[in-house]
């Protein structure tokens, strides 16, 4: 008897999670369907807004030739419209544009979206509709419509519009390179030195490089390419040149040798009045350069809603005290703001500065962006629009590398 009644609830409680699971999965059943054909209708009547003169509606076959992001596509006696499923702010933003026979935007429409951000919500009217920002554009006049404060928004925008117009080329017959800025340049690094599904990453420079806008490391120690402009010009690790028919050789075989012979040495006393709170790590090269690693209170680290975590920065400074090179080794700022310092644009622009042309922006008192900083430029470097927080941080992190290096300098009698 007593096992029965152990036995007994158990049963019980099966039989009512198998009840509920079934009735759970009958909903679904019923539900699925209709959401379904209620996304379909909103899509089909969307397809008249974006080409109003669109009849006769046809869904398209799409392969491998079309970009990633176009999930739909529909010809009609008037033009094409395009289904394109981006990542914004939050994924699942659905756009639907319309493209005219001639090849020009009629209107777009976004059928589906999850930006709960107020800021990012706004890029909407000024985009969609038939007067929208995108109106008219083709694919030799298409300019992206970026709003300030609504960066990763506006920027899935665009992408969704451009693979629109990719796509509309692609359905008349036409051939379209839809690699992404980051495939070509390992495409190109990998023709350059004659290899074959090598990464390459950019090498953070320690040296001047006359010459040299940029060097990029096989990852399997092959080799190096050397970017001069449009050029890509690999060298083997051998120091042998591999592209054939590349011109200013001499030039890149010093550069390459000037990367192989130059080490770091680690300073390990610092000398005093170094902010050791942000100057965690100091190197100098036999050339006299100095390389520091920092790490700065960002966002994250300064507001009662962040996550702790400091920017850490790697900085290069030349004997004569001018920025060589700058990277974001690290960060969490606030997705849509802060996170713009990890961009190559971002911390590029500090590569040539030296200390006087770093100006401190005056800090906001509220790190929250408030509608007055959408938009908002300046011509300060390093200044990220409603992002007053990252800004000041990163401003302070490289003025702190400078006054380390007038003081290391100074202890070496004005030498490096």
């Amino acid at each position: 008897m007593s096992m029965k009644k152990n036995i007994m609830p158990t049963v019980v409680l099966g039989s009512i999670c198998l009840v509920v699971a079934l009735l759970l999965s009958l909903i679904n059943s019923i539900t699925a369907p209709i959401i379904e054909e209620a996304q379909n209708a909103a899509a089909n009547e969307a397809l008249l807004v974006v080409l109003p003169e669109g009849k006769n509606f046809k869904e398209i076959t799409l392969d491998e030739k079309y970009p990633a992001v176009i999930t739909k596509g529909y010809s009609a006696d008037g033009g094409f419209v395009f289904q394109a499923t981006v990542t914004g702010k939050s994924s699942g933003l659905i756009i639907l544009i319309g493209i005219d026979a001639d090849g020009k935007i009629v209107g777009t429409k976004v059928i589906a979206e999850q930006e709960t951000d107020s800021y990012d919500v706004n890029v909407f009217p000024a985009v969609e509709g038939t007067n929208g920002a995108y109106k008219g554009m083709d694919m030799d006049s298409f300019t992206p419509f970026l709003v300030g404060g609504a960066t990763l928004t506006s920027k899935a925008y665009s992408e969704a519009v451009k693979a629109a117009l990719q796509a509309f080329t692609i359905a008349n017959g036409g051939t379209v390179d839809i690699r992404t800025p980051e495939q070509i340049l390992q495409d190109n690094c990998n023709a350059a030195l004659g290899t074959t599904g090598v990464t390459f990453t950019k090498w953070f420079a320690t040296e001047i490089l006359e010459g040299i806008d940029a060097v990029y490391v096989a990852a399997d120690n092959s080799g190096r390419v050397f970017v001069l402009g449009e050029a890509f010009v690999g060298v083997k690790a051998d120091g042998t040149v591999a592209t054939a028919g590349a011109a200013n050789t001499e030039a890149i075989l010093a550069a390459n040798t000037k990367i192989t012979n130059s080490t770091l040495t680690e300073i390990t006393e610092l000398p005093e009045g170094v902010d050791t709170k942000i100057v965690k790590k100091a190197y100098v090269t036999a050339n006299g350069n100095y390389v520091f690693d920092l790490e700065t209170e960002g966002y994250q680290l300064i507001s009662e809603w962040g996550n702790g975590t400091p920017i850490q920065i790697k900085l290069s400074i030349s004997a004569d005290g001018k920025i060589i090179d700058c990277l974001t080794v690290s960060h969490k700022e606030s997705k849509g703001y802060g996170e713009a310092c990890a961009t190559e644009d971002y911390y590029d622009q500090f590569r040539g500065a030296f200390n006087g042309d770093i100006v401190i922006s005056v800090p906001n008192p509220n790190p929250e962006p408030s509608a007055d900083d959408i938009g908002a430029d300046s011509t300060d470097k390093g200044v990220i629009a409603s992002a007053t927080c990252t800004t000041t941080a990163y401003q302070k992190a490289i003025k702190a590398a400078f006054a380390a290096f007038e003081l290391l300098t100074a202890e070496n009698g004005g030498e490096a």
